[in-house]
């Protein structure tokens, strides 16, 4: 009775779809690295593939249609075949192809949120979105990335009143209207605004009120016609801050900015709004857990005073950074005698900026 070799052959070996063979969970693992489309396409490899793509929990669609008819088509199909199964994260982004529109986004959005999404990302590069606020009612949102947004009050009133469990906001390059931030669940918020050319602001400043008591991460920059009012952020621990002087009235002295932050351990304060942040200087405490400062032209000037404060009110500081233009370099070369003023900075070990140590101001030890 003849032995048969059970093994396969050399060829059939390396012609083996090893891919195939691994577990659903592995599979997915790997479709979510690829646009809703790629994804797609993959039913056509084997009956293995078929539905493979369907109980995907994280999405990336990318626009990648040429016409309109096209992409509604497609996303019709996918909406049916995949139903209602929860979603871990859902990305939405304009790449040039087809544009996003209201109508079609809010869609996805709708749909997005009734699968239980945790994190949800909109970007359209093209043109500015309006996003429906009714839509915003979930319990399981916790990050939302929005890019190319209109952000106005009631979006946001209804966004933290409905969405109870968000702890992450991100709006980078939207239309920022919104005045008040408040929120208990917030950790993590970042606002980088910009204008719209003929754009009506109001004809004056806004208060930008944020009130998150649990409020970890803040960065804002480039926020027209909106003055930062930190009015309850006892919990920040890394705070950056970069405004041109369209963010702040010449007037108004009630801005509270650096008063707001002293129990921040890393802080970036970057404007060339000398008045409003040297005025906020007065309200702030010892700042007993800053370990890292950075600082713009602002803090620079004839007598250096708001560079001394600010050091002499960080007692555990290990790191300096300035960021200075042309006028705040030159500045910081004709500041105050080294024989008048010292400060004792026992921890600091870097300081990124050659001439603040020329001037005799800082002593580390």
């Amino acid at each position: 009775m003849s032995n048969k070799n059970t093994r396969p052959t050399a060829l059939e070996a390396n012609t083996c779809d090893v891919i195939s063979s691994l577990p659903d969970e592995l599979l997915h693992h790997i479709l979510s690295f690829m646009t809703a489309r790629e994804a797609v396409q993959t039913c056509v490899l084997s009956m293995r593939w078929l539905h493979i793509w369907q109980p995907l929990r994280r999405l990336n669609e990318g626009c990648e249609f040429t016409s309109m008819m096209g992409f509604m088509k497609f996303m019709d199909n996918l909406l049916l075949c995949r139903g209602y199964v929860p979603l871990d994260s859902f990305r939405w982004t304009s790449n040039g192809g087809v544009s996003l529109n209201d109508d079609i986004t809010n869609l996805c959005v709708s749909y997005a949120l009734c699968c239980n999404v945790r994190e949800l990302e909109i970007n359209e590069y093209l043109q500015l979105l309006n996003l429906n606020h009714s839509y915003f009612t979930s319990a399981h949102l916790r990050i939302l990335n929005l890019s190319g947004v209109s952000i106005t009050d009631i979006f946001i009133e209804r966004l933290f009143s409905g969405c109870p469990a968000l702890e992450d906001l991100v709006m980078v390059d939207c239309y920022v209207l919104a005045t008040k931030f408040s929120s208990t669940t917030l950790k993590n918020l970042i606002i980088m605004s910009r204008s719209l050319d003929g754009c009506n602001y109001g004809g004056g400043f806004e208060d930008l009120v944020i009130d998150a008591p649990n409020l970890i991460s803040l960065h804002l920059e480039d926020l027209p016609f909106l003055a930062p009012c930190l009015v309850n952020v006892p919990s920040l621990v890394t705070a950056s801050i970069s405004l041109e002087e369209e963010s702040f009235s010449s007037f108004d002295a009630k801005y509270s900015i650096v008063g707001a932050l002293s129990n921040v351990a890393k802080l970036k304060l970057l404007s060339p709004v000398y008045n409003v942040l040297k005025r906020d200087l007065r309200r702030c405490q010892t700042f007993n857990n800053l370990k890292k400062l950075s600082l713009g032209d602002w803090c620079v000037d004839d007598d250096l005073h708001a560079l001394i404060h600010l050091l002499g009110c960080s007692p555990v500081i290990q790191k300096l950074t300035l960021r200075l233009g042309l006028i705040g370099a030159s500045a910081s070369h004709h500041g105050t005698d080294e024989s008048e003023v010292k400060v004792n900075c026992k921890h600091l070990k870097k300081v990124d900026h050659a001439d603040v140590e020329d001037f005799g101001l800082l002593t580390p030890s």
